[in-house]
């Protein structure tokens, strides 16, 4: 039944993100750690500091050397396009060590650590005048936890022949799902979906079997293996997705979660998925959960795990927050949310903006199960592809343009063609990836998921994305 209070709820949210309200995740709730306890937040060196801003960008005199690994900045606007940190060594020299693209109205910026008393934060280029309105300090410590997740999705067709898997990259992977062969009906069947591979039309079930043992051989010990089952129509039956869904997991639920089951097993996989994004009604979302229920109960010991778009969570007239309790955990599909100007990923809009709009919901309506979302449920959704500005439908992959976006670099000017007019294009490189995966650790979220694997370049460079993960993870251990 659907409830008065969510559309109070969801007025209140808009009313909050309008009026620019800021929400910190380092605060207590009944019965929940205070993040203080396990981070250094309590500590910013900002405090005691004497700021001072030019035209130039904003100077830091700390009231002594310190050490520090995190700086997070407040614009007042959304204006800078281009920033860099300097400090001061202790020969009075001044050192680059960061460079991003876009700040608003959080950045969360981490690095290893730096020990200084001068701090120059250098704004390069912006939309127009730029105005810094707080800057924070801190020396996060060993935040890390065992039970972080990293997820790879992988397309099984790029996976599936010799060579196209780099055993170097599964290192911080803890949990990898196989999608993109596995289909169902609307009466609740599993096939496999033939495609062509190099030139040649290869079995849908080689296909998935190949890349099964090729991910198999190179996992590291305890990773788990989950498929992803997908209800789009590639037997030609005509059928929409919408439909395909509704019917398997309504009227046809009991033969589904049967064949599910048997496949699982069949495959000995650690668990399910599902990538149903678009939902139409509450009770589309209802059928999907209850069928996820049926499928944990039949499946002892294994994971369930959905991927939605955050846009469709925010819907709390439709969506209801208590389904969560029916999956392991939610890969949180933090890409393709573009911000004003065209650009999908930043760090302010598709990471900070999305998990403070949970906590301001979890705090303004003291943990309704109905409306309730635990961010360690959650994993945060990183982008190894671009969108053009226009939106336009283009995914390019990073490991095309990693060498010329370097470790700092998000933009690739000119990627994307639509008639006689080029557009930009918006990765998140290196240093991004690096600061996502940092603060989601920071802030208590329940991991990082990643589309998709086969985007990176070879683990032996620098500029590695999963290399990116693995840094950030080994500087909160």
């Amino acid at each position: 039944m659907i409830r008065i209070r969510n559309t109070v709820i969801a007025l209140v949210l808009c009313l909050a993100i309008a009026l620019g309200i800021v929400v910190a995740f380092a605060y207590s709730k009944e019965g929940e750690e205070d993040v203080k306890t396990y981070t250094n937040y309590s500590v910013d060196y900002a405090d005691t500091a004497t700021t001072a801003t030019n035209t130039e960008g904003v100077t830091i005199d700390l009231s002594e050397r310190i050490e520090f690994n995190t700086i997070v900045l407040h614009e007042d606007g959304d204006n800078v396009t281009n920033f860099e940190f300097f400090y001061r060594d202790e020969n009075g020299d001044m050192i680059f060590f960061y460079r991003q693209d876009f700040i608003g109205e959080y950045r969360y910026c981490s690095f290893p650590s730096i020990t200084t008393d001068r701090i120059e934060i250098k704004i390069l280029d912006s939309r127009k005048a730029w105005e810094i309105g707080d800057v924070e300090i801190f020396n996060m410590g060993a935040t890390y936890r065992d039970d972080f997740r990293v997820t790879a999705y992988a397309v099984c067709k790029t996976i599936c022949t010799e060579g196209s898997i780099d055993a170097r990259h599964f290192r911080p992977i803890t949990n990898v799902n196989l999608i993109s062969s596995i289909y169902f009906t609307a009466e609740g069947e599993i096939y496999f979906y033939d495609e062509e591979i190099n030139g040649k039309m290869m079995d849908g079930q080689e296909i998935f079997e190949n890349a099964l043992k090729n991910v198999r051989s190179v996992i590291q010990p305890g990773t788990d293996i989950v498929v992803t089952l997908l209800g789009q129509d590639r037997n030609g039956s005509g059928l929409s997705t919408p439909y395909i869904h509704d019917t398997a997991f309504d009227a046809n639920r009991a033969q589904f979660v049967e064949n599910a089951v048997e496949f699982c097993n069949k495959y000995e996989l650690d668990g399910l998925s599902f990538d149903y994004e678009y939902p139409q009604d509450q009770e589309g979302w209802a059928n999907m959960f209850l069928t996820c229920k049926e499928l944990k109960e039949a499946l002892p010991g294994k994971t369930m795990s959905v991927a939605i778009g955050p846009w469709d969570m925010r819907i709390f007239n439709i969506f209801d927050h208590s389904y969560l309790q029916y999956v392991d955990f939610v890969e949180n599909m933090n890409y393709d949310l573009f911000d004003e100007y065209g650009y999908h990923g930043t760090f302010a809009f598709s990471a900070y903006r999305e998990f403070a709009a949970y906590e301001f919901a979890n705090d303004a309506f003291d943990n309704d199960p109905y409306m309730y979302t635990d961010k360690a449920q959650l994993n945060l959704g990183l982008p190894f592809y671009s969108r053009p500005v226009n939106k336009a439908g283009y995914w390019g992959d990073y490991k095309q343009y990693a060498e010329e976006l370097g470790k700092y670099g998000n933009i690739i000017t000119n990627e994307y063609k639509e008639g006689d007019t080029y557009y930009d294009t918006h990765y998140n490189g290196y240093q991004m990836i690096y600061d996502k995966t940092v603060y989601a650790i920071d802030s208590g979220i329940g991991g990082v998921m990643v589309w998709h694997y086969a985007c990176d370049v070879n683990s032996d460079s620098e500029l590695s994305l999963w290399g990116a993960i693995e840094d950030a993870i080994n500087s909160r251990k």
